[in-house]
């Protein structure tokens, strides 16, 4: 099998060659449908996943409603945040065109960065690196939809009035 498709892979980047044939053999793949959700908001997460080939969304539940949160195509992963922090997912995927996701859960991850100490380092800076930028992307989204909701948007508008004193 070819795992050229791991250069690509921004927590990947900074690895040479023999370093990525050694995560290259964690690896399983799965073959997604167009439609398919792989991921269920809320419910155990166990794995880590590359999108190899296609396009999956990454949607929230937000007052009985989906909402997009993210577009990810070749390179991208998703499962991040449970290697760290377990739990529930916080967020479903849907593969949008068919997909292949490489995976491999989070108990042979764990086990190989901390078997690779030097190697699980480069990962989990490269990792944290996206997260951080995700973060603050979402941050930023998150301050301009109030300031759009709020009042304060609609007086920024208006052009100012003088009162005259009765």
């Amino acid at each position: 099998m070819n795992f050229d498709f791991l250069r690509d892979v921004s927590i990947l980047r900074e690895l040479d060659d023999e370093e990525r044939a050694a995560f290259a053999r964690l690896l399983s793949f799965r073959e997604c449908k167009a439609g398919e959700r792989i991921l269920q908001e809320g419910a155990p997460v166990s794995a880590f996943s590359i999108v190899c080939e296609g396009v999956v969304h990454v949607r929230r539940l937000a007052q009985k409603r989906e909402m997009l949160l993210a577009r990810l195509g070749p390179g991208a992963f998703f499962g991040e945040i449970n290697l760290f922090d377990p739990g529930v997912a916080t967020a479903s995927i849907y593969a949008v065109k068919a997909a292949r996701l490489a995976v491999v859960d989070y108990e042979t991850f764990r086990g190989f960065m901390s078997g690779n100490p030097a190697l699980g380092y480069k990962i989990v800076s490269a990792m944290m690196r996206e997260m951080a930028r995700r973060l603050r992307l979402i941050s930023a989204r998150l301050v301009n939809a109030v300031y759009w909701s709020s009042g304060e948007t609609e007086q920024a508008l208006r052009p100012e009035v003088p009162v005259s004193p009765s």
